[in-house]
């Protein structure tokens, strides 16, 4: 899948909110995955937009908590574990 497509795909999926998101993998601050998609967390400057810089924030902690939760090695997903990453973002 080309990054532009994966970056369209999880700028949907957070379009859409996080209902199918699982709230298991906790954060820093009692902050759960579905959490960290709330504007409060995403928009670390307060300015009520969420900028590239911050979104990209986001996809990298989202990718690090479940890259370490799935016990990717070397930051590199096999074909089965983007296809349960990428399921995470599927509204349902």
């Amino acid at each position: 899948m080309q990054t532009k497509q994966f970056i369209a795909i999880l700028f949907t999926a957070a379009a859409l909110g996080t209902s199918g998101i699982a709230a298991h993998a906790q954060m820093p601050n009692d902050f759960s995955f579905s959490g960290m998609w709330k504007m409060d967390y995403v928009d670390k400057d307060k300015d009520g937009m969420v900028s590239k810089a911050e979104f990209m924030a986001l996809m990298t902690k989202a990718w690090e908590m479940k890259a370490k939760e799935m016990k990717v090695k070397n930051d590199m997903m096999t074909a089965e574990e983007f296809k349960k990453f990428k399921a995470l973002f599927q509204p349902g």
